[in-house]
């Protein structure tokens, strides 16, 4: 399978125009898309790693620091030839903040030490600018179902009909390219308009992570007082999230609408295994669920939703039940950070396994898969690499020992 995989990456590098719309050769989305996206590009960066010297691995990072804006901020989307896609103060620009993560895993391969010099300061004022512009008093923060990347993932309260408190991005602050199907899909509708009354458990955990990892480059850096001060923030952050979007009752992280935890179990959640928030006591329970098949132990894991929501869709639904190869990565991860490797192995090998068998079946790669069968989700992009690498190359040779061909 990854042999397969760089072929079909190869292929799709050979169609991109030459870089002349991208301010280098990189790695693209996958599928049909032609932008340059935040976390797409880490997430492939966390695979194409092992194939530095071969991929554009690095051009794709530094075409987002090249864009980045004076204040610090890089866009969740930027078009082909580098224009910011929507406003920037709006959270449907703010993306995962997983760059420090994709460069600390980079660094693992190339010990390129200099190249962390270069690019830290570009990675501090993203950071800093995400805290002044999306951190809320209360120390969580806010989001954008787009934003997040797992657009149509419900994130309010199942009986929420939309209010008038929240932010609006108006249709000129939209890029020409999008504009129409951001008039006909999210202008007006609650996701367009689902912010300022949330909290999210995923981009709060993935702040506290990007403290984490700035705090290790620090380290690397010798910079003793900024990895002293970073783990304080990701402290602030674990603790915050640890009192107010734990559910005792469902044993489990929620998103807070209103100052309250929404009772839905999403795949967000386990941003804070790899963060490192959960406590030692809460850790058997929440981990439970992956193990549940009833919710996350589905044939192909690790599903977007959890199967006994009343919202899930069997065969994917896009964000609304599929398994999507960045999410169950992070899982993995995650299950790796807190020593739960048996588990982590054992779903990896489901997950392996499915996406070999749709490989065979289709010759491509899926952007998501099913996660009741081993098709690709309903509706999923093919050739996508793109992040679907994840699987036949990071997850297998990371938790199933080696290559596989």
């Amino acid at each position: 399978m990854e042999r397969e995989t760089i072929r079909l990456t190869r292929k799709m590098l050979s169609e991109e125009d030459g870089g002349g719309r991208v301010l280098a050769p990189r790695l693209g989305t996958g599928g049909p898309f032609s932008g340059i996206f935040l976390w797409d590009t880490a997430f492939t960066v966390l695979w194409a790693k092992y194939y530095v010297h071969d991929l554009p691995v690095e051009n794709s990072l530094d075409n987002l620091y090249r864009l980045q804006d004076e204040d610090g901020f890089i866009h969740r989307e930027y078009t082909a030839d580098g224009l910011p896609v929507w406003p920037q103060k709006h959270p449907i620009s703010f993306a995962p903040p997983v760059l420090s993560w994709a460069e600390l895993d980079l660094f693992e391969v190339t010990r390129d030490k200099e190249r962390l010099e270069r690019i830290y300061p570009h990675l501090v004022s993203h950071h800093r600018f995400c805290v002044e512009q999306f951190r809320r008093d209360d120390g969580l923060f806010i989001g954008d179902p787009w934003g997040t990347g797992m657009d149509n993932l419900p994130r309010w309260p199942q009986d929420y009909k939309g209010e008038d408190d929240c932010q609006t991005v108006k249709p000129d602050e939209v890029h020409p390219t999008v504009r129409d199907w951001f008039m006909g899909t999210v202008y007006g509708s609650i996701r367009g308009g689902w912010n300022e009354q949330g909290r999210y458990i995923d981009m709060s955990a993935q702040m506290a992570l990007d403290a984490l990892c700035l705090s290790a480059i620090a380290q690397l850096l010798d910079r003793q007082d900024d990895a002293a001060y970073y783990l304080l923030e990701r402290s602030a952050i674990s603790d915050v999230i640890n009192e107010r979007c734990w559910s005792d009752s469902l044993k489990f992280y929620c998103d807070l609408g209103y100052g309250t935890p929404i009772p839905r179990r999403h795949i967000g959640a386990y941003w804070t295994l790899i963060a490192g928030i959960v406590p030692p006591e809460r850790l058997d329970p929440f981990l439970a669920h992956l193990e549940n098949p009833n919710r996350f132990d589905r044939p192909v894991p690790v599903p977007c939703l959890s199967a006994d929501d009343r919202n899930y869709e069997g065969d994917g639904g896009y964000w609304l039940g599929a398994s999507w190869p960045p999410t169950t990565y992070m899982v993995l991860r995650g299950l790796q950070e807190v020593g739960a490797r048996d588990l982590a192995r054992r779903l990896a090998k489901k997950y392996v396994d499915a996406i070999g068998l749709a490989l065979v079946a289709t010759g491509t790669l899926w952007e998501n898969m099913s996660a009741e069968a081993p098709v690709a989700g309903r509706p999923a992009f093919r050739d996508y690499c793109g992040w679907a690498g994840l699987g036949p190359v990071a997850i297998q040779r990371e938790f199933l020992g080696g290559k596989k061909e």
